[in-house]
This record gives structure tokens, C-alpha cells and sequence, in this order.
């Protein structure tokens, strides 16, 4: 894993695009993602800031073997987004803002 990003979202967000986490340990509220994409790449992804609560996390650090598979993973965020747009709980996704 030698490309890296971070991100912002919510565990909610990552839940609902990628189900249950790989790893997660709800006492040092610390999770972690492994994603295997549709080629066969695999990307992690793993909060930043650890204690505090679930619902707050929004800081989150992709790892992977190339820039197409970072890009990948955030395209699915931005689609999950997008999805979300509107739901009944807006208040446990992140609003894009639009510059």
C-alpha cells in the first residue's frame, strides 16, 4: 500500500457503501475497511482520530497500491452521497459543498 488520501464521511456513509467494517473496535472507537474493488485491488480505509463517539468520526485515511483505486473510492462516496441526498436522516451523511 504506497498511495494514500483521506477523506471525509461518516461511518454510517462507509456502512452502507461497504457494509460492516474488516476490524472494529467500538471501546477505542477505532475501524477499519478493507475494500476489494471490482478489478481485484484492494483499498483500506481506517479512521484517523480515535476515542470520542462512532457518529462523529469523520476523518478517514485511504490506502492503496495506485491513485486509480483512491479516485475509485471516492467516486463511490460521492455516488453514496448523492443517493442519500434528501434522506430522512441527512444528519448522518456529509454535505458535499459545491465551490
Amino acid at each position: 500500500m504506497t498511495h494514500q488520501s483521506e477523506i471525509s464521511t461518516t461511518v454510517a456513509m462507509l456502512v452502507s457503501l461497504f457494509g460492516n467494517p474488516h476490524l472494529a473496535d467500538p471501546e477505542a472507537n477505532a475501524y477499519e475497511w478493507r475494500v476489494e474493488l471490482d478489478d481485484g485491488t484492494l483499498a483500506i480505509i481506517r479512521n484517523l482520530n480515535k476515542g470520542g463517539s462512532a457518529g462523529r468520526i469523520q476523518d478517514w485515511s485511504i490506502a492503496c497500491v495506485n491513485d486509480e483505486a483512491i479516485a475509485k473510492i471516492k467516486e463511490k462516496l460521492e455516488e453514496g452521497e448523492n443517493y442519500y441526498e434528501g434522506s430522512l436522516h441527512p444528519e448522518l451523511f456529509i454535505t458535499r459543498k459545491n465551490t
